[in-house]
């Protein structure tokens, strides 16, 4: 069980980590740069979502960002599994 949580939670931490500060760089960029409202996400999982309302902007953080954090963490212990298998092996 523990080798399979300590990649999980490595994973999601580092993914989670990205998203956020790519999810703040676009919205400091979109709203230095003038940017109209938008919505970064795939159908109704949103990752990000700019608004700018007359002289207002906000950033808000999509459900899809722990959702994808989650990914993250099982691809790792994929890719964990993956290399332990493999150290085992001489070649």
């Amino acid at each position: 069980m523990r080798t399979s949580l300590t990649p999980f939670l490595l994973g999601c931490a580092a993914i989670a980590l990205f998203l956020a500060v790519a999810v703040v760089a676009l919205g400091v960029l979109a709203a230095a740069g003038g940017w109209d409202s938008f919505r970064v996400g795939v159908g109704p999982l949103a990752l990000m979502e700019f608004e700018r309302t007359g002289g207002e902007t906000s950033t808000t953080f999509g459900a899809g960002l722990p959702l994808l954090a989650a990914v993250g963490g099982v691809a790792n212990v994929l890719a964990a599994a993956l290399v332990r298998r493999r150290g085992g092996k001489a070649e």
